[in-house]
């Protein structure tokens, strides 16, 4: 890949400012505060986008660090590029509203897709970590209380056990991670939903367990209720009998004492005393059957009232039956439903076998991906080893990176350990692992950005670098507060471009 053109037309502090850039050395050698950085940032941004911060953080982001000082509605860009042998440009708007993104092939006016995904395709996989960790070379920056050392250390670590130059497998790990993810969350689903049902049959039961002993109760007090009534009515029968008792001797001697001598004296003999014994059983049996009293009669009124009260708690006894009946099935048929809730269900099972299987791919993954990281290490350690020999002038022929993750340097007697190099010697290792991750991590060839680089360097590790940069033919934007770099390229009669022309 090579960078053309740069259009800055509203970023920062520049407006309407374009930049031309050559194949070899560009070289931005200004004072600070004359834009060096916003370049950068700019080349970054046009690129990846500019990062926007979320919280209290946002007011420093990179978004509100760039915005156009002096029309921030104006938030935009171009860069041209080449990539596999065709040109290419991209258009930016950066601001909250517009923010949109314009790709087009310059050889045939093809318009192409960000969000489709064709430049990142364009850039190879390189995404803006990458170009932090690679091609954008600064000073190796230590925390603070943090030896340079161990900076560098962590750093080189990072390489050495990330397997970041195995983008496919990682690619593969993040998408079966993702899917289960997915697998899990729908599981979580199944189970909540099957538990949710469990609890709403469950409230269910109890409710319907709650009605179940009301009409039980209700019916238990009803029984009770029409027991007493029967006791009362049966009071009631038995007063009535006695009072026809003590009347009906009486009446049904006077009848049958009238009867007897109406027979005796109308009659003759001896049709008389036949008739008279017919009548008086006949007049014996009408008396009886007209003196019995009827049920109705010689009722009280709170008679009648407890008859009609136990007639409807004889029909609402039946009625408490029936829904004793109906609530005891669906009692029945939620504890059933209760039962299958908590069995685990065929979706659910299902889940958990393309869960289990994406685990076991998973863990099978990562055993491919640890083997590919330490092949990608020790690839590392060898071609930064080459570098770092290439612009020491052979003095460390190797640099090792143990599986402790101490790093040391060979130089040709004994191993030194990291700690025990100078500024200037670990600056160099740190420029030699970033040259070394660019090329094992991506295919095409890069642009170099070095961004006051040099800052530790004596005048000789500065030239050997720069010959080796030349040495690479690589396109290399050079950035620097400084006239070293300037004075060096001209000494070593290198040919570079003034990146402000």
């Amino acid at each position: 890949m090579k960078l053309e053109r740069l259009e800055l037309w509203s970023f920062g502090k520049f407006q309407n400012r374009s930049i031309e850039l050559s194949d070899g050395i560009n070289l931005f050698c200004a004072e600070n505060e004359a834009g060096k950085t916003t370049i950068y940032a700019f080349i970054k941004g046009m690129l990846f986008n500019v990062e926007r911060g979320r919280g209290r953080g946002a007011a420093k982001d990179a978004f509100h660090q760039y915005e156009p000082w002096r029309n921030p509605t104006q938030y935009c860009g171009m860069i041209r590029f080449e990539s596999g042998g065709r040109h290419f440009q991209l258009e930016r708007d950066f601001t909250k509203k517009g923010r949109k993104t314009r790709l087009f092939c310059l050889d045939d006016g093809e318009e192409l897709s960000e969000e489709k995904g064709d430049l990142q395709a364009l850039l190879m996989d390189l995404d803006s970590a990458g170009f932090e960790n690679t091609v954008a070379v600064g000073q190796l920056k230590a925390q603070p209380g943090e030896e340079l050392s161990t900076a560098l250390k962590n750093y080189a670590a990072n390489y050495y056990t990330s397997g970041a130059g195995n983008m496919d497998l990682e690619a593969a790990l993040l998408g079966l991670q993702k899917r289960k993810k997915e697998v899990e969350g729908l599981l979580r689903q199944a189970a909540q939903k099957r538990l949710a049902k469990r609890e709403e049959a469950e409230r269910a039961a109890e409710y319907t367990a709650k009605e179940i002993d009301r009409i039980q109760r209700e019916a238990a007090s009803g029984e009770e209720e029409i027991r007493q009534g029967k006791r009362l009515l049966d009071t009631y029968e038995q007063a009535r009998e006695e009072q026809v008792k003590k009347k009906f001797p009486v009446k049904a001697g006077i009848l049958w004492m009238a009867i007897l001598l109406v027979s005796l004296v109308v009659l003759p003999s001896p049709f008389r005393y036949y008739l008279a014994v017919i009548l008086t059983v006949a007049g014996i049996l009408a008396v009886f059957l007209l003196m019995r009293p009827e049920p109705e009669q010689g009722q009280t009124e709170e008679e009648q009232t407890v008859r009609r009260r136990m007639e409807k708690l004889k029909w609402n006894r039946e009625k408490l039956r029936s829904e004793r009946r109906d609530k005891q099935v669906e009692y029945d048929n939620i504890q059933e439903q209760i039962a299958e809730a908590c069995t685990i269900s065929v979706e659910e099972k299902e889940l958990e076998k393309r869960r289990e299987a994406l685990i076991l791919a998973e863990e099978r993954m990562q055993e491919v991906s640890v083997d590919v990281r330490k092949e990608t290490g020790l690839r590392l350690a060898e071609r930064a080893a080459e570098i770092f020999g290439e612009i020491t002038g052979g003095r460390y022929p190797k640099i090792f990176i143990e599986e402790e993750l101490e790093i040391s340097i060979f130089d040709g007697v004994r191993k030194i350990p990291l700690h025990m190099m100078s500024r200037g010697t670990i600056e160099q290792i740190y420029f030699a692992i970033r040259m070394a991750a660019s090329e094992i991590l991506y295919e095409e060839s890069w642009p170099i950005l070095l961004d006051d680089t040099f800052s530790y360097y004596d005048d000789k590790r500065m030239e050997a670098v720069l010959r080796w940069i030349a040495a690479q033919k690589k396109q290399v934007l050079l950035f620097s507060c400084q006239n070293r770099e300037k004075e060096a390229l001209d000494k070593m009669h290198f040919t570079y471009r003034n990146g402000w022309d």
